[in-house]
């Protein structure tokens, strides 16, 4: 943390230098600077180069090299999903009360029950509650 603090106040530090120098320098020494041979093709290929390293970076060319890096990570974890989604979905217990509703269906002590359950008779309150307790009545005697 306090390294790139270091780097970053260096860079900066230099380019002040830079500038504080070019601020004090007199103007002969500025138009020696400006007639110097070749030093606008210098800076037109440097800002060119510039261009053409940002446009790669941001443009289609770039895609295959994401991808190359992206597409094995999604694999990765498109696996551990599917494995962690069936490993999960496995029953460890059965359902409970299952054997009620079966054993309700096919009793053959009451088979009045059984029709009154199969014909969709609308029952009032007092009738389940009636068949409740003949049926646990029945258990109890067994």
């Amino acid at each position: 943390m306090f390294k790139g603090n270091r780097e970053q106040n260096q860079l900066l530090d230099s380019a002040g230098a830079v500038v504080l120098r070019a601020a004090t320098a007199s103007d002969a020494e500025t138009e020696a600077a400006a007639n110097a041979p070749f030093l606008f093709t210098r800076i037109r290929a440097r800002i060119a180069e510039e261009r053409r390293r940002r446009e790669e970076a941001g443009g289609w060319q770039s895609l295959p090299l994401v991808a190359w890096r992206a597409v094995p990570l999604m694999a990765i974890v498109a696996l551990l999903t599917a494995v962690l989604t069936m490993w999960t979905a496995q029953p460890s217990t059965p359902a409970t009360g299952f054997g009620i509703y079966e054993e309700a269906l096919s009793d053959t002590n009451d088979p009045g029950v059984e029709q009154t359950i199969l014909s969709r008779n609308n029952l009032s309150h007092d009738e389940i509650f009636s068949i409740v307790l003949d049926r646990n009545d029945g258990r109890k005697g067994r």
